[in-house]
């Protein structure tokens, strides 16, 4: 066994290369010889195989550390150690019995390795241990590692912050387009809900009833705004339209619907449904916890500012999914009130704008709201090509407008104010896009191209055209990658290293660790925070854990984040910080975009197309399985095939060796785990043919579609 074991440890890297066992990630990793001897320079590895006792290709991942130089696993139980003064921070001296030698390394991985015998602590009498409690968890383990790093932070002297605002007040400025909360009257039968949610829902009085535009972004705040048109009217709703189908403009429906008098049409482009899931669902966990950084929600109250919304608070999902839709244009008369529901795509691909002619009122939904048209945000979002804005706005200048009503900020009156808006917006658009391409065509990059093109004169002071959300460079990047993918044309970036080894080359390149940590705090001695806040990421990617880098890091990303312009960039940096100083921990799995009632309201079709991307192919190896579904209910049929790693669902049923019937809202609670298959059969909910056990095992094989949290945890 010993031979074998050694054979496999040989055959893992390629000539001229050594094994070596890295202290920070506890693996073991193939590196040229002499950035091994560097390593074991600067305490960062342990040597198994020198370069030239290997010979032949294998992948590191196929060594078997059980036979050769890894510790063994960590213990539940383990003394952890904070603070040695002859290591540098964030490390404790440690002398190894089977080396006769002492190295610095980590406070946990020292008191690992002392407990399973392989070495001993140097005990140095400033040395403060934290013994932890007899039940050890893994929430014990992470408070323990909290207190550990406070300690340690008290012993690292860092730079004084520079004298400035905590907020840009051109940031704070923005407030005013929707401070305070209040229902604006635009004439005498519209009304206009501005500063309740991040966006406004608009009422629009007929003569038997109201029509809602925008239902806001949770059943909470729709209800507040509901009791605030009813001091106006109280007449029931009659319709409900959607302008797109972004969360924050669609999720308290339900709220109106309470108010309404029988069947409440929902009206929305034909592609809102699809928008609305790709955005909420197939992408909703990585858009969750992106949303969680952008809007700043893990921050004090004091440090939050959305900019031109207020801040965004928890509620109820109560979407509820269109009832009519159309393709390109919807003429419609609603208790007397004449409206023109037009599809023109924009900031979300499934958005439109209401005209209504009898009140010269325009309802622009999201392509205007006193910003530069956001092309690019930074929670994330599929291209939103500019000129649909341009062609947006071409279809909307002709009509004259004597009240333009955004779905954010207040709204404004006067036709000569109003086309100016709408024409600078517009061709403050075109500009941008057109200076891209030709710088594109010129030869310039992505990143050469976002440094050149500004905005021209006559709109950098417009309060119309803020970058309160999206920078100029962001947007300019964006056009650049939609129109030409991420290449920019040098191969040296085709296949490019990993972060991982560029960090470890770039911190190898700065004479080492502590080299790096010097050359951080002269960045920032600079006032060069970007520089020293990039220089900080290199160095966590070596040493995740080290307290000094991480508290460079959050100081110059705290200075980043109070000089940033968009409330987005700004609560991102600004979070990061609180997270790299330990204030807070953001758990993906506490957030989600998505409920069980939420997917309730989606069609079963609908719902199937999230399994796709939700499926584990180390679970499904060699498989070639279909599974037909029947729902009772609706009359749906359809066969679902898992082959090649992969799903495809199809119309009808197809007659393989299982298969199920049920209805749609039993099969819901089954795909969302709110019930189990088991259940649902022993219930007498579910008919199935074949092995059920096989069933179970089939619909089981998916990613969760909806996320179970206790909440962030701060």
């Amino acid at each position: 066994m010993e031979d074998e074991a050694q054979e496999d440890i040989q055959a893992g890297c390629i000539d001229g290369e050594a094994l070596v066992y890295r202290f920070a990630y506890s693996d073991h990793v193939c590196i040229s010889q002499s950035t091994a001897d560097k390593w074991v320079k600067y305490e960062m590895v342990e040597i198994i195989i020198e370069s030239k006792q290997v010979k032949k290709e294998k992948s590191p991942q196929q060594l078997n550390p059980e036979f050769y130089g890894a510790p063994p696993p960590q213990p539940e139980k383990f003394r952890v150690l904070v603070y040695d003064s002859e290591c540098r921070a964030g490390y404790i001296l440690f002398y190894h019995f089977h080396y006769l030698s002492t190295s610095c390394i980590e406070f946990v991985t020292a008191g690992s390795w002392e407990t399973l015998g392989l070495g001993t602590i140097v005990k140095p009498e400033n040395k403060i241990v934290v013994e932890p409690e007899e039940d050890t968890t893994e929430e014990s383990l992470r408070e323990e590692q909290r207190k550990l790093f406070v300690e340690e932070s008290k012993l690292i002297s860092l730079p004084n912050y520079p004298n400035q605002p905590s907020i840009r007040p051109e940031l704070e400025a923005t407030n005013e387009f929707w401070s305070p909360p209040a229902v604006h009257q635009v004439n005498d039968r519209i009304w206009v809900a501005v500063g309740y949610d991040l966006a406004n829902s608009i009422m629009i009085e007929g003569d038997k009833g109201i029509i809602i535009v925008d239902t806001l972004s949770t059943y909470e705040k729709a209800k507040e705004v509901m009791q605030e048109f009813r001091k106006i009217t109280d007449k029931p709703v009659k319709a409900i339209i959607y302008t797109h189908g972004h969360l924050d403009h669609v999720q308290g429906t339900k709220a109106f619907l309470e108010e309404g008098d029988g069947d409440v049409e929902i009206i929305a482009h034909e592609s809102l449904l699809d928008f609305y899931i790709n955005e909420n669902s197939v992408l909703g966990p990585i858009a969750s916890v992106r949303t969680v950084y952008a809007t700043g929600v893990m921050l004090p109250e004091e440090d939050r500012n959305m900019g031109l919304f207020p801040n965004p608070e928890p509620g109820t999902i109560a979407f509820v999914a269109p009832t009519h839709t159309f393709s390109s244009e919807f003429l419609l008369d609603i208790s007397g009130v004449k409206m023109d529901l037009v599809y023109v795509a924009g900031e979300s691909s499934d958005q439109l704008f209401v005209w209504l002619p009898d009140d010269e009122t325009l309802l622009i939904g999201d392509n205007i709201y006193s910003i530069f048209p956001n092309i690019y945000t930074l929670r994330g979002a599929v291209y939103r090509d500019p000129m649909n804005y341009v062609n947006a706005l071409d279809k909307m200048i002709p009509l004259e407008p004597e009240h333009l009503v955004p779905s954010h900020v207040k709204p404004v009156s006067g036709k000569d104010e109003i086309l100016n808006i709408l024409i600078t917006t517009r061709d403050v658009t075109q500009y941008v896009y057109d200076q891209t391409i030709r710088g594109m065509n010129n030869g310039y990059t992505a990143d050469e191209l976002s440094r050149m093109i500004t905005l021209p004169e006559y709109a950098k002071d417009n309060p119309w055209i803020s970058q309160a959300r999206g920078q100029i460079p962001w947007h300019v990047k964006q056009i650049y990658y939609g129109n030409l993918g991420w290449y920019q044309g040098d191969p040296a970036f085709l296949l490019p290293i990993s972060m991982n080894e560029r960090s470890h080359k770039i911190v190898d390149g700065f004479g080492g660790f502590d080299a790096t940590i010097v050359e951080i705090r002269k960045a920032i001695d600079n006032g060069e925070y970007n520089w020293a806040a990039e220089i900080a990421t290199y160095a966590l990617n070596v040493d995740p854990e080290n307290v000094e880098a991480k508290l460079l890091k959050a100081h110059s990303l705290r200075v980043i984040g109070q000089r940033m312009l968009s409330a987005d960039a700004r609560h991102w940096a600004l979070t990061s910080a609180l997270e790299l100083e330990g204030k807070i921990t953001i758990n993906p799995n506490n957030f989600s975009q998505t409920s069980p009632e939420q997917l309730a309201e989606l069609p079963v079709g609908k719902l199937l197309k999230l399994l796709p991307t939700r499926l584990n192919p180390e679970e499904v190896q060699g498989w070639d399985e279909g599974l037909d579904i029947s729902i009772t209910d609706t009359g749906e049929e359809y066969f679902l095939h898992i082959r090649n790693n992969i799903l495809t669902i199809a119309d009808g049923l197809q007659d393989p060796r299982y298969a199920i019937t049920l209805d749609s809202d039993t099969y819901k609670k089954i795909i969302t785990k709110q019930l189990s298959l088991r259940d649902a059969i022993d219930s007498g909910l579910v008919d199935f043919y074949g092995n059920s056990e096989f069933i179970h095992k089939f619909l089981n094989v998916f990613d969760p579609l909806t996320i179970t949290a206790d909440g962030p945890s701060g």
